[in-house]
């Protein structure tokens, strides 16, 4: 319990699409800002720590790898060291970078049904 009395939830994950579902529901909670730059920096640590975690995805699921690619191709991007997705999604929102953040979780959520299911 919290110093209110209220009891506090542990939230715990393994799987990188459910962690992101919690980032996209409470944003403030596990990046300094709502804003795509903030989460591009969460992400990359997250996936550095776990790059050889074969728990990272539930059976089926895409690779965040095959998500970034598909971004790059629908904006017809071309590949580069230097074109994170962070970055693209800034430069589609005139450098906002709540709706860049928001821009991620609508094509995320497009990526995803695309592939035939829902995980947000």
């Amino acid at each position: 319990m919290n110093e209110k009395g209220e009891e506090i939830k542990v939230v715990q994950t393994e799987k990188l699409y459910e962690m992101l579902d919690l980032i996209r529901r409470k944003p403030n909670m596990w990046l300094t800002s709502k804003s795509i730059t903030s989460l591009q920096d969460f992400l990359n640590g997250y996936l550095m720590v776990r790059w050889n975690d074969e728990s990272l995805y539930n059976p089926g699921d895409s690779s965040f790898a095959d998500f970034v690619l598909w971004i790059l191709e629908k904006g017809e991007w071309k590949f580069t060291k230097h074109n994170v997705f962070s970055s693209i999604l800034l430069d589609e929102n005139n450098g906002d970078e709540e709706k860049g953040f928001d821009k991620f979780f609508e094509y995320l959520e497009t990526f995803i049904n695309g592939k035939g299911k829902s995980i947000l």
